[in-house]
Protein backbone atom coordinates (compact mmCIF):
# COMPACT_ATOMS: atom_id res chain seq x y z
CA UNK A 1 0.00 0.00 0.00
CA UNK A 2 1.40 3.80 -0.89
CA UNK A 3 2.44 5.73 2.19
CA UNK A 4 1.58 8.16 0.41
CA UNK A 5 -1.92 7.58 0.12
CA UNK A 6 -4.02 10.08 2.37
CA UNK A 7 -6.66 7.02 4.57
CA UNK A 8 -9.44 8.09 6.80
CA UNK A 9 -11.01 5.73 8.58
CA UNK A 10 -13.73 7.09 11.11
CA UNK A 11 -16.49 9.72 9.02
CA UNK A 12 -19.77 10.58 9.84
CA UNK A 13 -22.81 10.83 7.81
CA UNK A 14 -26.65 12.28 8.40
CA UNK A 15 -27.07 8.74 8.71
CA UNK A 16 -26.16 9.73 12.46
CA UNK A 17 -24.96 12.79 13.33
CA UNK A 18 -23.50 14.30 10.72
CA UNK A 19 -24.09 16.96 8.21
CA UNK A 20 -23.42 15.60 4.99
CA UNK A 21 -25.41 12.66 3.01
CA UNK A 22 -23.27 9.83 2.78
CA UNK A 23 -23.00 10.70 -1.21
CA UNK A 24 -22.32 14.40 -0.54
CA UNK A 25 -19.48 12.92 2.69
CA UNK A 26 -17.57 10.53 -0.11
CA UNK A 27 -17.17 13.97 -2.92
CA UNK A 28 -16.32 16.23 0.01
CA UNK A 29 -13.50 13.45 0.64
CA UNK A 30 -12.41 13.11 -2.83
CA UNK A 31 -11.73 16.78 -3.06
CA UNK A 32 -9.98 16.74 -0.12
CA UNK A 33 -7.23 13.67 -1.44
CA UNK A 34 -8.49 11.10 0.56
CA UNK A 35 -7.83 8.06 -1.16
CA UNK A 36 -9.39 5.13 1.47
CA UNK A 37 -12.13 6.15 3.73
CA UNK A 38 -14.37 4.46 5.78
CA UNK A 39 -18.25 5.37 6.38
CA UNK A 40 -18.32 4.90 10.31
CA UNK A 41 -22.15 5.69 10.94
CA UNK A 42 -23.22 5.80 15.01
CA UNK A 43 -25.30 2.58 15.40
CA UNK A 44 -26.22 2.53 11.93
CA UNK A 45 -24.84 0.97 8.64
CA UNK A 46 -28.01 2.55 6.41
CA UNK A 47 -25.88 5.02 4.84
CA UNK A 48 -23.17 2.28 3.20
CA UNK A 49 -24.88 1.46 0.25
CA UNK A 50 -25.64 4.65 -0.82
CA UNK A 51 -21.69 5.68 -0.04
CA UNK A 52 -20.68 2.61 -2.12
CA UNK A 53 -22.20 4.20 -5.47
CA UNK A 54 -20.58 7.65 -4.79
CA UNK A 55 -17.32 5.70 -3.81
CA UNK A 56 -17.46 4.20 -7.58
CA UNK A 57 -18.35 7.70 -9.32
CA UNK A 58 -15.19 9.32 -7.41
CA UNK A 59 -13.01 6.59 -7.00
CA UNK A 60 -12.55 6.46 -3.49
CA UNK A 61 -11.63 3.22 -1.56
CA UNK A 62 -14.92 2.59 0.61
CA UNK A 63 -14.22 0.76 3.64
CA UNK A 64 -17.77 -0.61 5.23
CA UNK A 65 -17.98 0.37 8.69
CA UNK A 66 -20.10 1.29 12.00
CA UNK A 67 -19.38 3.02 15.32
CA UNK A 68 -21.10 1.03 18.04
CA UNK A 69 -21.53 2.59 21.68
CA UNK A 70 -21.32 0.23 24.36
CA UNK A 71 -20.32 -0.38 28.16
CA UNK A 72 -17.47 -0.80 29.72
CA UNK A 73 -17.51 -0.91 33.82
CA UNK A 74 -20.27 1.59 33.41
CA UNK A 75 -17.97 3.80 31.30
CA UNK A 76 -19.76 4.49 27.76
CA UNK A 77 -17.26 3.47 25.12
CA UNK A 78 -17.09 3.14 21.08
CA UNK A 79 -16.04 0.96 19.34
CA UNK A 80 -15.74 0.99 15.21
CA UNK A 81 -16.03 -1.77 13.54
CA UNK A 82 -13.81 -1.87 10.09
CA UNK A 83 -14.92 -4.21 6.71
CA UNK A 84 -18.18 -5.16 8.34
CA UNK A 85 -20.91 -6.68 6.57
CA UNK A 86 -24.18 -5.02 7.16
CA UNK A 87 -25.96 -7.65 6.40
CA UNK A 88 -24.22 -10.16 9.36
CA UNK A 89 -27.21 -11.17 11.28
CA UNK A 90 -25.68 -10.61 14.74
CA UNK A 91 -24.58 -6.89 13.85
CA UNK A 92 -28.17 -6.13 12.49
CA UNK A 93 -30.07 -7.50 15.23
CA UNK A 94 -27.63 -5.36 17.64
CA UNK A 95 -28.00 -2.27 15.52
CA UNK A 96 -31.86 -2.69 15.40
CA UNK A 97 -31.63 -2.54 19.12
CA UNK A 98 -29.27 0.45 19.22
CA UNK A 99 -31.30 2.41 17.43
CA UNK A 100 -34.39 1.40 19.18
CA UNK A 101 -32.62 2.73 22.35
CA UNK A 102 -31.63 5.46 20.59
CA UNK A 103 -35.30 6.22 20.10
CA UNK A 104 -36.80 5.56 23.86
CA UNK A 105 -34.11 7.52 25.37
CA UNK A 106 -34.74 10.97 22.73
CA UNK A 107 -38.10 10.42 23.89
CA UNK A 108 -37.42 10.34 27.74
CA UNK A 109 -35.22 13.46 27.61
CA UNK A 110 -37.27 15.48 25.63
CA UNK A 111 -40.30 14.87 28.07
CA UNK A 112 -37.73 16.15 30.82
CA UNK A 113 -37.07 18.84 28.79
CA UNK A 114 -40.95 19.76 28.95
CA UNK A 115 -40.84 18.90 32.70
CA UNK A 116 -38.60 22.02 33.05
CA UNK A 117 -40.72 24.29 31.11
CA UNK A 118 -38.60 23.51 27.86
CA UNK A 119 -40.57 22.75 24.14
CA UNK A 120 -39.37 18.95 24.50
CA UNK A 121 -42.29 18.18 22.01
CA UNK A 122 -41.07 20.75 19.19
CA UNK A 123 -37.25 19.57 19.99
CA UNK A 124 -38.53 16.08 19.27
CA UNK A 125 -40.08 16.74 16.58
CA UNK A 126 -37.68 18.47 14.75
CA UNK A 127 -34.92 15.26 15.82
CA UNK A 128 -37.33 12.63 14.52
CA UNK A 129 -38.10 14.86 11.39
CA UNK A 130 -34.21 14.33 10.18
CA UNK A 131 -35.20 10.63 9.88
CA UNK A 132 -32.08 7.73 10.89
CA UNK A 133 -30.48 6.96 14.22
CA UNK A 134 -31.31 10.04 16.50
CA UNK A 135 -28.58 11.26 18.44
CA UNK A 136 -27.98 13.96 21.02
CA UNK A 137 -25.81 15.95 18.72
CA UNK A 138 -29.42 15.77 16.50
CA UNK A 139 -30.86 17.49 20.32
CA UNK A 140 -28.44 19.76 20.37
CA UNK A 141 -28.51 21.19 17.10
CA UNK A 142 -32.47 21.54 17.30
CA UNK A 143 -31.91 23.81 20.55
CA UNK A 144 -29.73 26.14 18.53
CA UNK A 145 -31.84 26.14 15.80
CA UNK A 146 -34.54 27.07 18.38
CA UNK A 147 -32.85 29.78 20.23
CA UNK A 148 -32.81 28.12 23.02
CA UNK A 149 -28.58 28.30 23.25
CA UNK A 150 -25.83 29.72 21.06
CA UNK A 151 -23.97 26.78 20.61
CA UNK A 152 -24.65 22.69 20.67
CA UNK A 153 -21.35 22.99 23.70
CA UNK A 154 -23.86 24.79 25.54
CA UNK A 155 -27.31 22.40 25.05
CA UNK A 156 -25.20 19.63 26.46
CA UNK A 157 -23.22 22.13 29.77
CA UNK A 158 -27.12 23.60 30.19
CA UNK A 159 -29.34 20.76 29.63
CA UNK A 160 -27.96 17.49 28.54
CA UNK A 161 -24.62 16.78 30.11
CA UNK A 162 -24.78 14.80 33.44
CA UNK A 163 -26.73 15.65 36.18
CA UNK A 164 -28.44 18.26 34.34
CA UNK A 165 -32.47 18.42 33.43
CA UNK A 166 -32.19 16.12 30.51
CA UNK A 167 -29.43 14.31 31.18
CA UNK A 168 -30.99 10.57 30.73
CA UNK A 169 -28.14 7.65 31.31
CA UNK A 170 -28.75 4.85 28.54
CA UNK A 171 -27.76 0.93 29.34
CA UNK A 172 -25.75 0.34 26.09
CA UNK A 173 -24.65 -3.40 25.45
CA UNK A 174 -21.50 -4.81 26.98
CA UNK A 175 -17.72 -4.24 25.47
CA UNK A 176 -17.83 -8.01 24.64
CA UNK A 177 -20.93 -8.50 23.22
CA UNK A 178 -20.37 -5.67 20.59
CA UNK A 179 -17.18 -6.69 19.60
CA UNK A 180 -18.35 -9.75 19.48
CA UNK A 181 -21.41 -8.67 17.01
CA UNK A 182 -18.61 -6.65 15.23
CA UNK A 183 -16.48 -9.96 14.20
CA UNK A 184 -19.60 -12.25 13.70
CA UNK A 185 -19.84 -9.37 10.94
CA UNK A 186 -16.39 -10.27 9.49
CA UNK A 187 -15.49 -7.06 10.57
CA UNK A 188 -12.22 -5.77 12.78
CA UNK A 189 -12.67 -4.13 15.88
CA UNK A 190 -11.22 -0.77 16.61
CA UNK A 191 -11.31 0.80 20.02
CA UNK A 192 -11.87 4.58 18.78
CA UNK A 193 -10.38 8.22 20.35
CA UNK A 194 -9.12 5.59 23.46
CA UNK A 195 -7.73 9.33 25.15
CA UNK A 196 -11.28 10.90 25.03
CA UNK A 197 -13.20 8.67 28.04
CA UNK A 198 -12.73 10.37 31.74
CA UNK A 199 -10.62 7.56 33.15
CA UNK A 200 -7.31 7.06 34.62
CA UNK A 201 -4.28 5.54 33.65
CA UNK A 202 -4.39 2.42 35.22
CA UNK A 203 -8.51 1.69 34.03
CA UNK A 204 -7.08 2.53 30.46
CA UNK A 205 -5.06 -0.29 30.66
CA UNK A 206 -7.70 -2.27 32.25
CA UNK A 207 -10.01 -1.31 29.24
CA UNK A 208 -7.25 -2.45 26.44
CA UNK A 209 -6.84 -5.84 28.51
CA UNK A 210 -10.51 -6.77 28.17
CA UNK A 211 -10.82 -4.77 24.62
CA UNK A 212 -7.93 -7.24 23.75
CA UNK A 213 -9.40 -10.33 25.66
CA UNK A 214 -12.42 -9.85 24.11
CA UNK A 215 -11.27 -9.81 20.46
CA UNK A 216 -10.38 -6.55 19.64
CA UNK A 217 -6.98 -5.87 17.41
CA UNK A 218 -6.57 -2.10 16.74
CA UNK A 219 -7.07 1.05 18.30
CA UNK A 220 -7.43 4.46 17.28
CA UNK A 221 -4.25 6.33 17.03
CA UNK A 222 -4.73 9.32 15.58
CA UNK A 223 -7.97 10.52 16.24
CA UNK A 224 -9.87 13.79 15.07
CA UNK A 225 -7.69 17.32 16.26
CA UNK A 226 -6.22 15.29 19.10
CA UNK A 227 -2.52 16.68 18.89
CA UNK A 228 0.96 15.11 19.13
CA UNK A 229 0.54 14.25 23.00
CA UNK A 230 -2.58 12.07 22.46
CA UNK A 231 -0.79 10.46 19.52
CA UNK A 232 2.32 9.66 21.55
CA UNK A 233 0.35 7.76 24.61
CA UNK A 234 -1.78 5.90 21.95
CA UNK A 235 1.13 4.67 20.17
CA UNK A 236 3.12 3.24 23.38
CA UNK A 237 -0.66 1.64 24.48
CA UNK A 238 -0.58 0.22 20.82
CA UNK A 239 2.98 -0.99 21.02
CA UNK A 240 2.19 -2.75 24.73
CA UNK A 241 -0.55 -4.56 23.69
CA UNK A 242 0.24 -5.57 20.06
CA UNK A 243 -2.75 -4.15 18.58
CA UNK A 244 -2.47 -2.13 15.09
CA UNK A 245 -3.26 1.09 14.60
CA UNK A 246 -5.93 3.17 12.85
CA UNK A 247 -6.45 7.08 11.66
CA UNK A 248 -9.48 8.96 11.39
CA UNK A 249 -10.84 12.10 11.62
CA UNK A 250 -13.75 11.56 13.25
CA UNK A 251 -15.66 14.16 10.49
CA UNK A 252 -19.05 15.79 11.26
CA UNK A 253 -19.71 17.99 8.60
CA UNK A 254 -17.47 20.87 7.28
CA UNK A 255 -19.22 23.31 10.19
CA UNK A 256 -15.90 21.88 12.35
CA UNK A 257 -13.38 23.65 10.16
CA UNK A 258 -10.60 22.77 12.54
CA UNK A 259 -11.30 18.67 11.69
CA UNK A 260 -11.59 18.36 7.80
CA UNK A 261 -11.39 14.98 6.23
CA UNK A 262 -7.78 13.07 6.22
CA UNK A 263 -6.24 15.87 8.50
CA UNK A 264 -2.61 14.75 9.37
CA UNK A 265 -3.89 11.18 9.62
CA UNK A 266 -0.68 9.42 9.54
CA UNK A 267 0.24 6.83 11.50
CA UNK A 268 4.11 6.79 13.61
CA UNK A 269 6.50 4.70 12.57
CA UNK A 270 6.59 1.20 14.43
CA UNK A 271 2.59 1.12 14.55
CA UNK A 272 1.58 -1.91 11.77
CA UNK A 273 -1.03 -0.22 10.20
CA UNK A 274 -4.89 -1.35 10.53
CA UNK A 275 -5.48 -1.78 6.87
CA UNK A 276 -2.07 -3.87 6.14
CA UNK A 277 -3.33 -6.45 4.05
CA UNK A 278 -7.30 -5.45 3.43
CA UNK A 279 -6.13 -3.05 0.67
CA UNK A 280 -5.69 -3.62 -2.40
Amino acid sequence: MNASLKIDLHTHSNCSDGALSPAELVAQAAAAGVHVMALTDHDSTDGLEHARRAADEFSVHLVPGVEISCLWRAQAIHVIGLWVDPCGATLKTLLRSQAELRRTRMRSICQRLSNARLPGDMLLAAVEAKGGVPTRTHLANAMVASGLVARTADAFSKYLGKGKAGHVAIEWPALQQTIGAILSAGGVAVLAHPGRYPISGGARRRLLDEFTAAGGTALEVVSGGNGAQHVESCTVLALKYGLAGSVGSDFHGPQLAWNPLGRSLKLPDGITPVWRGQLP
